[in-house]
């Protein structure tokens, strides 16, 4: 969504690799308001670094809960948390993995194309995006 952008999203090639190549396929960056519509979210991503993958809900009163795994050890990790929304759209993701005593904080910007998501670290044209493995509502799901 936290490690979002250089942690947690998957490094894998897209047909738009920049935020300006999105934006003139028809992609939009995804506005505050239409981010809270979506209000509980979910969040399922791989970590650029390929180390790992998280599944995230980010809830309406700005929590964050989930799991990550590592693949390396083979272990998993609850992760709390809270996340906060600019008024430019970026969502700011700081949360700790428990089990590991590790925590990151990382702000990026979401954009959409086709019902597919993408992050990025900037809003900027040339910015690089990252592909999101699943962004959808979570209507009333628990962790």
């Amino acid at each position: 969504m936290a490690a979002v952008v250089a942690a947690c999203f998957a490094g894998a090639a897209t047909a738009q690799s920049t935020v300006g190549e999105l934006l003139e396929q028809g992609g939009k960056q995804l506005a505050k308001a239409d981010f809270i519509g979506l209000m509980p979210v979910r969040v399922e991503q791989k970590w650029a670094n390929r180390q790992g993958e998280e599944s995230l809900l980010l809830s309406a009163d700005g929590k964050i809960s989930g799991s990550g795994y590592h693949y390396g050890s083979r272990s998993d990790s609850p992760v709390t948390g809270s996340w906060s929304l600019a008024d430019d759209g970026q969502i700011c993701t700081p949360k700790t993995f428990t089990a590991w005593n590790n925590s990151t904080n990382l702000c990026w910007y979401v954009f959409v194309r086709n019902g597919t998501y993408f992050g990025s670290a900037k809003a900027e044209k040339d910015s690089k995006l990252v592909p999101v493995t699943s962004f959808k509502p979570a209507g009333d799901a628990k962790n």
